[in-house]
């Protein structure tokens, strides 16, 4: 993305050397703009003498969420399609890394263009949370550790977007159609790849020689099979989408069911679906990220 979000989790949580990295930079992250916050003391302080005015609103000093002020964003959504999934890490020599990876929940709405994918590491308990709302076109991401977290409101803008998890950049760069196909979880999928040289300007621009050097990612054909609003998404971005397929991309719309990553020093990431629940809604809550 031209303008870099809060925090690129996914790619640098898996392998430990990388792990340490992310939580340093996403504890300042949310460290700093807890600092700017007022504290709700001095605003409870500030009205003391006066009894006309009105209570402070209470500030929540563990959720902070900065950004565009003039995008809307809700504080809680409604989904009716869970998409559960599993990521397991592997060092290059084959190891599998204990607690490496992260528990994922991908969620989608049948009446409204919205989804949201949440993300757990399973050594540290860190979480990402990405949610996109079509209607009022913006997206927000969330980091958060040890119940503290840091968030960011932007517009939606899915040319720009990572092409395998929403909110990050800069890891993946185009992901291309190959042909081949396959069922998982009774969906159907194709095939998208992608190969960064280690001198990629999107990956070096990061900061980390932990470059991704190959992507397989395996997505949905039919896009309104898991996000049955689909049909109900604005054309702007219907016009967006249609542009990168012509082109041969794949628009960050419907997620991957299953991907396989690899690493410049032989790492590798390997994701799948574990189970897919439909027509179960469910309400879920920004501030559930620091429970």
């Amino acid at each position: 993305m031209k303008k870099p979000l809060l925090i690129l989790v996914w790619c640098t949580v898996f392998i430990p050397s990388l792990q340490a990295q992310w939580l340093k930079k996403m504890t300042d992250k949310i460290k700093g703009k807890s600092e700017q916050a007022p504290a709700p003391a001095e605003s409870e302080a500030a009205a003391e003498g006066d009894p006309l005015a009105a209570p402070a609103p209470k500030v929540n000093p563990s959720l902070v969420i900065g950004g565009d002020d003039s995008l809307r964003i809700d504080s809680s959504f409604v989904f009716d399609v869970a998409v559960y999934q599993e990521s397991t890490a592997i060092t290059g020599n084959n190891e599998v890394v204990k607690d490496g990876g992260q528990d994922i929940v991908i969620y989608y709405s049948s009446s409204l263009p919205q989804f949201s994918i949440q993300m757990t590491s399973k050594s540290t308990a860190a979480k990402y949370y990405f949610y996109a709302d079509f209607l009022h076109e913006s997206q927000l991401s969330i980091t958060a550790i040890n119940r503290v977290a840091s968030g960011e409101k932007q517009r939606l803008d899915l040319e720009h977007m990572e092409p395998v998890f929403p909110g990050e950049t800069g890891y993946v760069s185009q992901l291309l159609r190959t042909g081949n196909k396959k069922v998982i979880a009774g969906v159907a999928c194709e095939e998208y790849v992608a190969q960064n040289l280690k001198d990629d300007p999107r990956v070096n621009a990061q900061g980390t020689s932990h470059a991704l050097v190959t992507a397989h990612v395996w997505v949905p054909q039919e896009p309104h099979t898991l996000f049955h609003a689909y049909g109900v998404i604005p054309d702007k971005y219907k016009i967006q989408i249609e542009k990168m397929q012509i082109e041969g991309s794949y628009a960050p719309v419907v997620l991957p069911l299953e991907m396989y990553l690899e690493y410049g020093n032989g790492d590798k990431v390997y994701t799948t679906t574990s189970e897919i629940i439909m027509g179960e809604p469910r309400k879920v809550n920004i501030a559930d990220i620091i429970k």
